[in-house]
């Protein structure tokens, strides 16, 4: 399982400019690891179906199912459990191989993992940082990714997230293959 949260911030010095920066935390249910993609465009379907595809060449495979709030990029309506999705994103998951899976409605705890995720990229790869280009911040991301976010000692695991993928949970997730055409 992969939890999936979208999250903002604002005032990010880039360029000598405050600009908000969008982005798309991913975190696998067991191991931790954590794929985090950026815009400084607001997240709209095509967006974030490009965020997907970045995780999953990055986790370098596709995870059963995927959890996510009711964001309109995955659900369109909701009443009485009953979800209507969002179309395109629906046909891209169905493409691409994975269940979709919507939490409650204000029911954050229902995706905890990666609702620590997004406090942990703010509060540790963004805070204090000033970033020379939109470019830079993307390299400087994914740095930290490598290097910080999947090899420290996870404070529920007790393990490192890229320790625990590659030995116990890399085998389960199923191929993934880039959709092509619509879903690039």
């Amino acid at each position: 399982q992969c939890q999936v949260d979208p999250g903002e911030l604002r005032n990010v010095p880039i360029g000598g400019r405050l600009i908000t920066v969008y982005f798309v935390v991913f975190v696998l249910s067991y191991s931790r690891l954590m794929y985090v993609s950026v815009s400084d465009r607001p997240v709209n379907t095509e967006i974030f179906i490009r965020m997907h595809n970045e995780a999953f060449s990055y986790l370098d495979g596709v995870p059963q199912e995927c959890v996510y709030d009711q964001t309109k990029l995955v659900v369109i309506k909701e009443e009485f459990r009953e979800v209507w999705f969002n179309e395109t994103f629906h046909q891209y998951a169905a493409t691409v191989d994975y269940d979709l899976r919507v939490c409650e409605g204000y029911d954050p705890e229902s995706k905890g993992k990666v609702e620590s995720g997004v406090k942990y990229v703010k509060n540790n790869f963004f805070y204090g940082e000033h970033f020379h280009s939109f470019t830079s911040l993307k390299n400087e991301l994914l740095e930290w990714i490598n290097t910080i976010a999947n090899i420290r000692i996870h404070g529920t695991t007790k393990e490192q997230p890229v320790q625990m993928y590659k030995d116990r949970e890399h085998m389960y997730m199923k191929p993934y293959l880039q959709p092509k055409d619509q879903f690039q």
